[in-house]
């Protein structure tokens, strides 16, 4: 079978929103385990390219050895793999994921010209989705629309080459535009049967959405695109800053794929200037800190030539504004690698910028490890005027050989420097294990968090991690007034489950205290018996040394509602670990998470994310997927408060964009600074994608699959086709209540009182270093694989050079349309010689 490169986008086996970067025609997205809310498709990208086919993993990745050897199998098909020994196993889901095929305003993978389905895009098989592990128990497909717009059509006996079992599974087709255009492929596992008037399905975009009419407090960012809210900061005068990144038009024409923006709202909440910025490609923008001055520093990644020339597949970007939204400088640089980025920013005392995020790159000790890549955390020390100080790579530094090698999945997604210019770098972990890891059939990961000096040397990497086999992950990071540190996360482990103790569910939260020398003083467990979990999350701690964390819950805490489709949380700690208050507000039967928090000194307390709902009740705001939002609480009662900054909807304030190489955009210009802004260290930087990539990214060649001709019967949405000859009448579906649901609660909501809530006492459970050999995993964060390490190289590499986000399989050749006999061609033929009728 021959091979074809996919896009990759690996999560977290927690409860993620997954976003398709759409910089490459195909994509293979892994959600992993947690109740994933899955966007495979951007149609603001996805038009402009010949051919747009998607493979969904809602589940599967590394939760039992079984799934691990259906991604080997994936993977290596040129080497014989099965890419579809799925169909051998009964997988269990261990999650309930939404794939979302349609938003509010628009179906997914449908064509803008119809004329074309009976043509050059017969049947819509130039784009399509393929759900390539759908648990009917769990799992749920958001379609555009009413059911009578849709056919579910049931495919078997596909001969498919080096796949010894015939393809089958269930085609969904949309009917909207009357010509049958194919929106996905529910592979069967070893049998899907689906009705779309089942609990399967959910239908949006037919009846307005409802508005919130009590609630009108939290502000809302929204375009026909994705824009994410990504980070908020305060200045000294009271004003607030956010950023994050857009597909839409949110402050100007977007550039390219993906684009940078940041805004200024002032005290009164008047948005005083917005910013948008990009080059062509694909600008991801996860990180800011603003100074007293007013001065905000963004930092992220780029695919394009965003403030220079672009020098791998994804480089890192980071660039000042001042207080009146003119760009000071901007720099473009590598971490490493093949793939780089930025997920976290912060400044000294005296004005010097600090950077943390990961680095891709290919791994060259399968030996070791029998995955493509491998990737890296690494520090980065710019000073006020953007000149590039050091980089260094998080590396335990009394690790030995071969701890110090390991090719394993080291990141990080925040960081914070104390009042001496020390850089503290949390993260997670897969790595070699002292104790016990021969035995492991499967790595597990721990929480690390790392101190590095002003002058670059890391000074210790302390590791975190539950008594069991449980995942423990870290997603903020902050200082108080005296240096000491804290740390916070969830956990799938038995953290604090003592015999006798209730209320702890499948994820929980926990936050720790260290002193600035990486000693454990204390840690806290609290959570629902549910669901409670943090993504692309913060910590922030005031100058009274209050501590504020935040996350998302599909459970119930404290005075809160319930409700399945998540809802944010924000807690309060004193430095004690006790708990004074926690606050959960959101919209009933949709996505609502956190991603930023901070104060203004003045008892505000600003928190940012992202919603597939409305959380506000404005005028013109065309929210169709995946929309930012800012909130405003009383940090002392945690009460929510109103907002009185207005909406926006795409306003078309300046357009800021970098000039440089091909992608010069018009406005202000910034060239980066010459040898300064180039790494030299091993490491590197995810691509450019809004897409967040825990664990890994990889390459996917695909290979010729032959399909046999098929002649198949099929089944309708509610009609079953028993021969060629069969026709398909009218569809009589009824819509059974899930088109917009909103449930009976219109409003948003938030608990009136905040109180505290149970705390879990674990300072003597979280295992640290210091307390090991007590069962747990110890794995040492390391800079990857050195190349000139010499006599150590035990075997040959073999690995080949992969792009970043790219994976090795046969998968693209099965399903593309291009290449004969596939499955495209072979639907085809079964339609044109009447075989199956649709």
């Amino acid at each position: 079978m021959a091979n074809n490169q996919l896009g990759i986008s690996l999560l977290t086996p927690a409860s993620d929103l997954v976003l398709a970067a759409g910089t490459t025609d195909s994509e293979a997205l892994f959600a992993r385990a947690g109740n994933d809310t899955i966007y495979p498709d951007n149609p603001v990208v996805s038009a402009t390219q010949a051919t747009n086919v998607d493979y969904l993993f809602g589940d599967i990745f590394d939760n039992s050895p079984e799934e691990y050897e259906i991604i080997l199998n994936i993977q290596a098909a040129q080497q014989g793999g099965n890419p579809f020994l799925i169909l051998d196993r009964n997988i269990p889901s261990v999650g309930a994921d939404r794939f979302v095929l349609g938003d509010r305003t628009q179906p997914y993978y449908t064509t803008s010209n119809p004329a074309t389905l009976l043509t050059t895009n017969f049947l819509g098989l130039n784009e399509y989705a393929v759900i390539y592990d759908f648990g009917v128990n769990n799992d749920i497909i958001q379609l555009n629309g009413r059911p009578q717009d849709y056919r579910i059509v049931k495919i078997t006996g596909l001969q498919v080459a080096g796949i010894a079992q015939p393809l089958s599974g269930l085609a969904i087709f949309s009917v909207q535009q009357v010509l049958p255009d194919l929106v996905a492929f529910v592979v069967a596992k070893p049998e899907v049967n689906l009705d779309l008037n089942s609990n399967n399905f959910r239908f949006i975009g037919q009846k307005p959405l409802i508005k919130p009419t009590s609630y009108r407090k939290i502000a809302q960012l929204a375009t026909t695109g994705n824009d994410l809210s990504l980070a908020v900061n305060t200045d000294s005068a009271g004003n607030i800053y956010l950023g994050g990144t857009t597909t839409g038009t949110l402050f100007g024409t977007n550039q390219g794929l993906g684009d940078a923006w940041v805004e200024k709202y002032n005290a009164n909440g008047t948005l005083v200037w917005g910013r948008q910025f990009g080059s062509s490609g694909d600008e991801s923008n996860f990180a800011s800190v603003t100074d007293s001055n007013g001065n905000t520093y963004l930092a992220g990644g780029t695919s394009g030539n965003l403030f220079g020339t672009k020098q791998t597949e994804t480089d890192v970007w980071v660039a000042k504004y001042d207080t009146n939204g003119n760009r000071v400088w901007g720099r473009q640089f590598t971490a490493g690698g093949f793939s780089s980025g930025a997920f976290s920013i912060d400044l000294d005392p005296a004005g010097n910028v600090y950077l943390s995020g990961i680095a891709i790159k290919n791994n060259t000790r399968t030996d070791i490890f029998n995955f493509a890549v491998q990737d890296d955390s690494w520090v980065s020390k710019f000073d006020t005027n953007g000149n590039q100080q050091w980089t260094t790579l998080i590396k335990n530094p009394s690790a030995t050989f071969p701890f110090d090698i390991t090719p394993f999945f080291d990141e990080s997604y925040d960081l914070a420097v104390d009042n001496n210019g020390n850089s503290i770098a949390v993260g997670w972990t897969q790595g070699l294990v002292t104790e016990s890891d021969p035995s492991r059939q499967l790595l597990k990961y721990d929480a690390w968090v790392s101190k590095v000096n002003t002058a670059g040397q890391v000074q210790w990497v302390q590791q975190l991690g539950s008594i069991n086999q449980g995942l423990d992950f870290a997603w903020g990071v902050d200082t108080d007034s005296q240096g000491n540190i804290y740390v916070t996360g969830w956990t799938t482990g038995a953290i604090g489950a003592n015999p006798g103790q209730t209320g702890i569910g499948g994820r929980d939260i926990w936050i720790t205290k260290l002193t600035p020398n990486g000693t454990q003083v204390w840690a806290k467990q609290i959570g629902s018996p549910d669901d409670d979990g943090m993504f692309l999350s913060d910590m922030q701690i005031d100058q009274n040394d209050n501590i504020f964390i935040i996350g998302h819950t599909n459970g119930l805490l404290g005075n809160g509602t319930n409700d399945p489709s998540y809802n944010v949380w924000v807690a309060k700690f004193d430095t004690n670990g006790n708990n004074n208050w926690v606050q959960q507000f959101g919209r009933q039967n949709n996505l609502d998470y956190p991603t930023g928090v901070t104060t203004d000194g003045t008892g505000r307390l600003y928190v940012t994310g992202f919603t597939d709902s409305s959380l506000t009740n404005p005028t013109g705001v065309t929210s169709s997927a995946v929309d930012g939002w800012l909130a405003q609480l009383d940090a002392n009662s945690g009460s929510l408060q109103k907002f009185i900054g207005r909406s926006i909807n795409g306003l078309s304030l300046s357009t800021d964009v970098p000039s440089g190489s091909t992608d010069v955009l018009t406005g202000s210009t910034d060239v980066p600074s010459g040898s300064t802004d180039v790494l030299t260290g091993s490491t590197d930087v995810p691509s450019g994608s809004t897409d967040v990539l825990t664990g890994s990214t990889d390459v996917l060649t695909g290979s010729t699959d032959v399909l046999t001709g098929s002649t198949d019967v099929l089944t309708g949405s509610t009609d079953v086709l028993t021969g060629s000859t069969d026709v398909l009448t009218g569809s009589t579906d009824i819509l059974t209540g899930s088109t917009d649901s909103i449930s009976s609660a219109s409003d948003v909501f938030s608990i009136a009182v905040p109180a505290p809530i149970r705390t879990i006492d674990i300072t003597n459970s979280l295992v640290t270093s210091e307390k090991l050999p007590q069962g747990d995993n110890r794995i040492n964060p390391a800079e990857g694989i050195n190349l000139n390490f010499g006599q150590r190289i035990t075997t040959p590499s073999t690995s080949s050079t992969f792009n970043y986000g790219q994976f090795v399989s046969s998968l693209d050749s099965i399903f593309d349309s291009g290449l004969q006999p596939a499955f495209s061609s072979s639907l085809t033929q079964a339609v044109n010689n009447g075989s199956l009728v649709i």
